[in-house]
């Protein structure tokens, strides 16, 4: 595992490699985490939002979901695209919201509770030639194994890295003036925010959403700017020693009852990392400002810093410095490893990719997308 640990703070800095996430709605159905994988898949497709749920059965699907993404945008139709944790440039699942309907990969699904009158296979796996397969069969099982131990290894090092972030929370405790940070939200929320649902409970469409905007991947510790793109206003808040995760439990319990999409953060999901309005259009996120972005009147930035005593840093300094290390040493350790996962993946696909039977399962699909668009 050679491969160099690199942090990309927007996803769209990757190539065109696979799907094409330019100009899209991206998020995450499913993020790696130090509580392992953690799949948001009820949440976000479930049978209240949608009507048909095409689950595909096969070793990635990934041209077949392209293909409906290329057909839904063909229509001009509103998508949401969810992308693999593992690998940036591959889709998992897309929502057509015109149709109602999504289209996921088999992992996604953790349970098939409405077969048929919500739920409808997409069975690949009949266009692959046995015979064929058979011959690998060693070499697959030998990359699956080998796979599974890599995913053990990487959730080893996220939840010790994890370990250091909650150990540097629980150190700042005491150093933290709350009752100025929760003046602040106070101020924040009802000078600024002007949420006109704030404290609409009735609202029957007042409901909660939960996405994924980051996730620890083979490309580092990837962010999508999907919500970013589609704010009005923007508050951006700085996480040293992860103090922003103070704030966001504060401003969580200000906006309680406003409509909202909430972002667990990708290393702890018990913490929250992106507040979206939805009504307002307003965002709160966890990031650290960047010195080279022109900001306008649509950025604020609130910096943590103000709310923390300044002995903090000044009788921990050593400690914090070398907490710090250890955690961008043992999160990078954790990128290795889904790097090589991604890499196996592609291995174990290649195998397939050998033995389809090209025609039948392109005119299977042209059945299928014809289906789903009619």
């Amino acid at each position: 595992m050679t491969k160099k640990f690199n942090k990309i703070n927007q996803a769209n800095q990757i190539g065109n490699v696979g799907f094409d996430k330019t100009n899209k709605k991206n998020y995450f159905a499913c993020s790696n985490t130090c509580l392992g994988f953690i799949n948001l898949f009820n949440i976000i497709f479930s049978s209240e939002k949608l009507e048909k749920i095409y689950i595909i059965k096969d070793c990635g699907g990934l041209s077949f979901l392209n293909e409906i993404s290329r057909k839904a945008e063909e229509k001009k139709y509103s998508a949401e695209h969810f992308l693999c944790p593992v690998d940036m440039n591959r889709l998992n699942g897309i929502i057509i919201k015109e149709l109602k309907t999504a289209v996921i990969n088999e992992n996604l699904n953790m349970q098939g509770n409405y077969p048929v009158i919500l739920e409808n296979i997409v069975n690949f796996n009949d266009f692959f030639d046995e015979a064929k397969l058979t011959k690998q069969k060693k070499a697959i099982f030998n990359l699956i194994k080998q796979k599974n131990e890599y995913y053990k290894l990487a959730y080893k090092f996220l939840r010790a890295a994890n370990e250091l972030a909650e150990n540097i929370t629980e150190l700042s405790e005491k150093y933290i003036n709350h009752e100025k940070l929760a003046s602040f939200v106070e101020r924040i929320a009802e000078n600024r925010v002007n949420e006109k649902h704030l404290h609409d409970s009735k609202d029957s469409e007042c409901y909660d959403e939960y996405k994924f905007i980051n996730s620890v991947s083979a490309d580092g510790l990837t962010e999508l700017d999907t919500f970013e793109l589609n704010s009005k206003k923007i508050f951006y808040v700085s996480n040293e020693n992860f103090s922003g995760w103070r704030f966001m439990d504060y401003i969580l319990k200000k906006l309680e009852n406003s409509c909202k999409v909430l972002c667990p953060d990708a290393l702890n999901p018990n913490k929250i990392k992106t507040v979206f309005l939805k009504k307002s259009q307003i965002l709160f996120i966890i990031k650290e400002k960047d010195t080279n972005k022109i900001y306008s009147d649509k950025y604020s930035f609130i910096n943590m810093e103000r709310f923390i005593d300044k002995n903090f840093k000044k009788n921990n300094k050593q400690k914090l410095r070398f907490i710090q290390k250890c955690y961008k040493s043992i999160l990078s350790e954790a990128v290795k490893y889904f790097s090589e996962i991604k890499d196996l993946n592609k291995n174990i696909e290649n195998i397939y990719e050998s033995a389809v039977k090209i025609n039948e399962k392109n005119k299977y699909t042209d059945i299928i997308i014809k289906r789903i668009f009619s």
